[in-house]
C-alpha cells in the first residue's frame, strides 16, 4: 500500500508541473510583447491549398495581383473572434481588386460553427475560407492563433503578426496602403 502512495504521489506532483508548464508556457496563451508583434521577412508565400464555404479549392495564386492579408483563425479562439469585426472593417476601407483579406478557419469538422460566426456577427466583407487540415500553420511555422500573413501582389510573404490586433489602427492602414499599386 505504502509504493502506491508513493506512486501517486509522485505522479500528482509531475502532472502539476506538466499543467503549470502548458499554462504559463503555451505560446496559444501568450500575452508577451515579442510574440505580438509584426514581423518583416519576405520570402516565398505558403503553398498549402485551402477550400471555401462550398468545398472549392484555392491558392495563393488565385489572389495573385493584390496585396492579400490572410487571417489564420479558429472558434475556439476568443482573440481570434474578437478581431474578426476589425479585420471585416479594414477590409471595407480598401479596393478588393487591390487587396483582400481572406480569413481561414482552422477548425476541424463540420463548418457550420465558422459559417455561424460570420453571420452572428455581420462579417460581410470578408470571405471566409478553411484549411481544416491545419496545413498553413505548419507550413508558416505559427505559434499560436491568431497569426496574420501579410502577401503580396507577387505571392511574396512580406510580414506576419503573431497574435490579436487592432487592424483599424492608422498603423496597419499606412502599412498596407504602402504595398498597394
Amino acid at each position: 500500500m505504502y509504493l502506491y502512495m508513493k506512486l501517486y504521489n509522485i505522479i500528482s506532483k509531475v502532472m502539476l508541473v506538466y499543467a503549470t508548464i502548458f499554462l504559463f508556457c503555451n505560446p496559444l496563451y501568450a500575452e508577451t510583447g515579442t510574440l505580438k508583434k509584426i514581423i518583416f521577412e519576405e520570402k516565398p508565400g505558403f503553398t498549402s491549398i485551402f477550400e471555401d464555404v462550398s468545398s472549392k479549392n484555392y491558392s495563393l495564386s488565385d489572389f495573385s495581383g493584390k496585396l492579400t492579408l490572410v487571417n489564420l483563425w479558429a472558434t475556439w479562439c476568443k482573440p481570434c473572434k474578437e478581431e474578426m469585426p476589425s479585420l471585416d472593417r479594414l477590409q471595407g476601407k480598401f479596393d478588393k481588386d487591390k487587396f483582400e483579406v481572406i480569413a481561414i478557419n482552422l477548425d476541424r469538422g463540420p463548418k457550420t460553427k465558422a459559417k455561424s460566426f460570420f453571420i452572428d456577427n455581420n462579417i460581410e466583407n470578408i470571405a471566409l475560407y478553411f484549411d481544416s487540415k491545419n496545413s498553413i500553420p505548419r507550413e508558416i511555422k505559427a505559434l499560436g492563433l491568431p497569426a496574420t500573413i501579410l502577401i503580396d501582389q507577387n505571392g511574396m510573404q512580406i510580414a506576419k503578426y503573431l497574435g490579436p490586433a487592432d487592424w483599424e489602427d492608422q498603423y496597419f492602414i499606412d502599412l498596407f496602403s504602402k504595398y498597394i499599386f
